[in-house]
């Protein structure tokens, strides 16, 4: 007798802690933002005054490509053509492109994952 009942709460145990771990998943998935997607430029970055640096351009072009970072893609290549900058997407979704290597003062190397601005070098 002992043991049937021993199942039996154990078993109502399984199906409460399975119950709320859903309504758990369920209540966290539909209050989840994201809060690094963004339209407008980031406001935190500043010009890189260092001593690397090989133009005046070079720091402008760095504190563009600061900015797009978490910006949609879209977003990102229209605030970059609208300071007169060039872009090339570097890499989608895991897959690289072949770059040149040469040096352009008003260029920025996008890395783009699921639509999103991940990374963003000028070079």
């Amino acid at each position: 007798m002992a043991t049937k009942q021993t199942a039996v709460v154990g078993i109502i145990g399984l199906l409460a802690a399975s119950g709320a771990f859903v309504v758990g998943m369920i209540t966290g998935a539909s209050n989840a933002e994201v809060s690094l997607v963004r339209d407008t430029p980031n406001e935190l970055c500043f010009i890189d005054t260092s001593e690397q640096l090989f133009t005046e351009k070079h720091a402008a072009t760095k504190l563009i490509g600061c900015q797009v970072v978490g910006m949609t893609k879209q977003a990102a290549l229209d605030y970059i053509q609208s300071n007169d900058l060039t872009v090339r997407i570097a890499s989608e979704d895991g897959e690289y492109f072949a770059l040149t290597e040469d040096m352009s003062d008003s260029r920025i190397n996008l890395d783009i994952l699921v639509g999103l601005v991940v990374g963003a070098s000028a070079w």
